[in-house]
Order: structure tokens, then C-alpha cells, then sequence
């Protein structure tokens, strides 16, 4: 008798115990989150590595109850597709520049469109710490989370026939972000020829001739050999590369604020690890391209600089309240002013 006892209390234990798994388990995977993040960065570039890493933290961090899978390569298409997707939560996150990031909100172009804007590295810090949180509650308004601000230096202008002016580049065929009217519109209206086309497809764009002259980040053209048909670059800031990664605040709202806390100083960490990297990788693509595939460089002057400077400033009144929002483009010039005039 008494082992008869033992062994219904061995049996109702047992049960005891596989129900109280059997009912954890639907709370615990809800838990889990599986966060696909898309983005045009190359594969096995510092993008996609610093992504991979920032991934692992989250995955370590969180305990596995976040996993990161990366999507590189523009594997997903372009910046437009990459955000539509996350709106139907297809994906998750995405590290896009600032051209899609307007898509969502208009204010961050103020950071990219606004050409010859920005001298130097230190200005642009300046002006992204004064005006992300502005940002960041903008788009944050549009259902998506900036986690962190990215820039990777600046892009410079390939081309098939050597170019100098803003006067050469209005005689060729300009690549332009597909989707962009207004950009569209606003370069018809400075006199070039713009031609709108996926990002994916400025190579075959290229070849083809479609297009003939494409700015680009230079470790991009590198990446996609972008620079073979168009084997000229004129070497001037024409405007930074900034970008971020932003979670769609449906997926972000998922985790626990404990971590999303974790998620959040990982990101920018890596954020500011891609920054330094992508700067530097510009740099090197640039020596890559002209030592090993004899892109030719046409440096930049006091000459040069001032035309451009002067082209860009006679659109400036375009570019104010149409591509970026008035509000933004004169935050952004009364920044630059106490900057400079503090230094």
C-alpha cells in the first residue's frame, strides 16, 4: 500500500511538473523576440560585422530573449522597401541613411541634403547632438525608435568624363534616390538632369547608361564596383553620410525595459564603432580605388570648393521648406553659426 502511495505521488508529481512547463512555455517564447534587421551596407563590410557583434551583445545581454538577424547587401531592396517592411513588421530594424530615414520623418535631411553645408566632422557632431533629440521624437511620432545616429564620412561625385563645376555635372545624367520627388523636382528646378533609380541598381544603372554621373560614399562604389564605369571622382565634401538604426516601435515596445535599457547603450556603442570604422574605410576605399584600379581623383582647390559652395548656396532658398523643413534648415545654420563662431 504504502508503495502503491509512492508511486501516484511520483505520477502526480510528474504531471504536476509537465503542466507547469507545458503552460511557461507559451509565456517564455512570447518573450522572445526575433529582430530582423535590414540594410544596404555591404556584406562583411564594419556595417555588417558591428551589426553581427552589436547581435551577439543583445542576444547575451537580454539572456537569448532578443535575437538579431542580420539581412546585408540590400538583400531585402532598397531603403523604401526596407521601411515598408518593417511597417508591416515583415522585419524588424534597419540601418538606413539619411535619405530613407526622411521618408519617415523629413527632418533628417536637414543632416544630408543640404549639399556644402558641413566643413568638417566636428560640425556635424555638433549639430547631431543639439538637433537628434529633436529627431529622434519626430520619427519616434512615426511609430519607429532611433537607437542609434551613424555617419561614415562623406560622399563624393563618380563620374564617366572627368567633372570639376557644377556647370560639368549639369551636362550628364545624375543618379537620384528613386521614391525622392522631391529631390526629384528640386534638382530639375537647379538645372541638372536627374534620373531616379534604386540604390541597388546604380551599378547596372551605369553600365547601361542610364546614368553617368553617381554620388556616392566611396567604400560603396567600391563594394559594388560602382566606380569601373564611372572611373572619375572629384574629391569634395559635397555632403555627409548619415545615417541611423531605428526598430519599429511596435517590436521595441515587445522587450522589457531592463532590456531595452541594455539594447539601447549597445547600439550607440556600436553606433560610434561603425562612425569611426566607416570614416576610415572611406579613406582607404578611395586609395584602394586609385592604386589598384586607376580611378582618377581630381583633388579638391580653393577654386573648386568655392563653386560648388556657390552653386549649393544659390539653391539653399530651394532647399529650405520643400526637401527639408524650414524649421530644421535654420536649426541647423544657427548651430553651424555658434559652432563656428565658438571655434
Amino acid at each position: 500500500m504504502i508503495m502503491l502511495f509512492s508511486k501516484i505521488s511520483r505520477i502526480l508529481t510528474l504531471g504536476l511538473l509537465a503542466a507547469a512547463t507545458f503552460s511557461m512555455t507559451p509565456d517564455a517564447e512570447a518573450r522572445r523576440q526575433m529582430i530582423r534587421i535590414t540594410t544596404l551596407a555591404p556584406k562583411d563590410s564594419s556595417f555588417d560585422k558591428s551589426l553581427r557583434k552589436m547581435g551577439q551583445e543583445w542576444k547575451d545581454t537580454t539572456g537569448g530573449q532578443v535575437n538579431l538577424v542580420v539581412f546585408s547587401g540590400g538583400v531585402q531592396g532598397g531603403e523604401t522597401a526596407m521601411i515598408d517592411r518593417m511597417r508591416v513588421n515583415q522585419t524588424q530594424a534597419a540601418l538606413i541613411s539619411g535619405v530613407g530615414l526622411s521618408e519617415i520623418d523629413p527632418g533628417v535631411a536637414g543632416l544630408q541634403q543640404i549639399p556644402m553645408m558641413f566643413h568638417t566632422y566636428e560640425e556635424l557632431e555638433y549639430v547631431m547632438e543639439k538637433l537628434g533629440p529633436k529627431l529622434e521624437e519626430r520619427i519616434r511620432e512615426k511609430g519607429f525608435v532611433v537607437l542609434s545616429w551613424v555617419d561614415s564620412g562623406w560622399v563624393k561625385i563618380f563620374s564617366k568624363q572627368l567633372l570639376e563645376t557644377p556647370d560639368d555635372m549639369k551636362k550628364g545624367k545624375l543618379y537620384t534616390w528613386a521614391g525622392d520627388n522631391k529631390q526629384t523636382d528640386l534638382l530639375k528646378n537647379m538645372g541638372f538632369r536627374p534620373v531616379p533609380i534604386d540604390a541597388t541598381e546604380v551599378t547596372s544603372s551605369l553600365q547601361t547608361g542610364l546614368v553617368d554621373i553617381v554620388p556616392l560614399p566611396p567604400f560603396f562604389a567600391l563594394a559594388t564596383q560602382s566606380y569601373r564605369p564611372a572611373p572619375n571622382m572629384l574629391d569634395i565634401r559635397y555632403t555627409p553620410i548619415v545615417g541611423a538604426i531605428v526598430i519599429s516601435e511596435k517590436a521595441w515596445e515587445r522587450i522589457s525595459e531592463e532590456d531595452q535599457a541594455a539594447m539601447m547603450e549597445s547600439a550607440r556603442r556600436h553606433g560610434r564603432e561603425m562612425t569611426l570604422a566607416g570614416r576610415a574605410e572611406n579613406e582607404e576605399a578611395i586609395q584602394v580605388m586609385k592604386d589598384k584600379w586607376g580611378l582618377q581623383v581630381r583633388e579638391s582647390d580653393e577654386g573648386v570648393t568655392k563653386a560648388w559652395e556657390a552653386a549649393s548656396e544659390e539653391a539653399y532658398s530651394l532647399i529650405r521648406d520643400n526637401t527639408v523643413p524650414a524649421d530644421i534648415f535654420d536649426e541647423v545654420v544657427r548651430l553651424l553659426e555658434e559652432y563656428r563662431a565658438n571655434n
